[in-house]
């Protein structure tokens, strides 16, 4: 078990703000470079502990690695607060250390080393909510965070539903029920329970069904009706959009 290293808060506006001075040293195998260029160590520790993981490392997204990554992440930091665990100078201190290789492996540092690749994935180079699912690590706490069902046998099965393909993680945190739970999981078992009765889930499939979840946002106040309501919405509007799809087919084939 050791500290968590964060950077400074004016270490992180300062680098941010000059990235372009150091962006070449993001293809350094380890931050030693970055800090030589710096001239001075940008981390404090915090009052955060964490063991060493073992992430699974693939320069392009595989569900099952992502999925086993969520897993490790979320369970050694499951005490963070969703305050603390909006902190950039938490994530950007984990990328920038015990997560330097992860970061510039996962996501093709090398091959795409430019200011903006850098920004996005060691820092939070996007709105408040995206910036969350778009740095290396937040990623994979708040993936666990909203995903996470205590009351499942398997408290992770929805975050496996997510991690299948990058789009369902997009289409669920990034949206604007995203950071809410109680809104995120019935919405995830009434897909999954769509699934078991013959939906086919595709990107596009997803999509729709995220898409009317934030159109049911519009009609109700999601966080007080109870989730089994949400719950069953999602899942009907699923069956029913998988049974027109069986009749034009079968139209088609006339």
């Amino acid at each position: 078990m050791s500290k968590i290293e964060i950077l400074k808060e004016e270490e992180l506006v300062f680098l941010k703000d000059n990235l372009h001075l150091y962006v070449n040293d993001f293809n350094s195998s380890t931050n030693k470079e970055l800090i030589k260029s710096i001239g001075h160590n940008p981390f404090v520790q915090s009052k955060f502990e964490m063991e060493e993981l073992d992430l699974k490392i693939s320069n392009k997204f595989q569900g099952d690695l992502e999925y086993e990554n969520v897993i490790k992440v979320y369970t050694e930091l499951k005490y963070l607060t969703n305050s603390q665990a909006s902190d950039e100078r938490l994530w950007a201190g984990l990328c920038l250390t015990k997560f330097w290789d992860y970061t510039k492996i996962r996501w093709n540092i090398e091959e795409n080393i430019h200011v903006n690749n850098v920004k996005n994935h060691y820092f939070f180079g996007y709105g408040a909510k995206r910036s969350l699912t778009r740095n290396a690590i937040s990623r994979l706490w708040w993936i666990g965070r909203l995903t996470y069902d205590h009351t499942a046998n398997n408290p992770y099965e929805l975050t496996e539903l997510v991690c299948r393909n990058s789009n369902f993680i997009q289409d669920t945190l990034e949206r604007n029920f995203s950071n809410n739970p109680k809104i995120i999981l019935p919405f995830l078992r009434g897909v999954k329970r769509a699934e078991l009765d013959g939906l086919i889930l595709s990107k596009t499939s997803f999509k729709r069904l995220a898409i009317y979840l934030n159109l049911l946002g519009g009609t109700y106040i999601l966080d007080v009706i109870p989730k089994k309501v949400i719950e069953e919405k999602v899942y009907v509007y699923a069956m029913k959009g998988m049974k027109e799809y069986e009749t034009r087919n079968s139209i088609t084939r006339q």
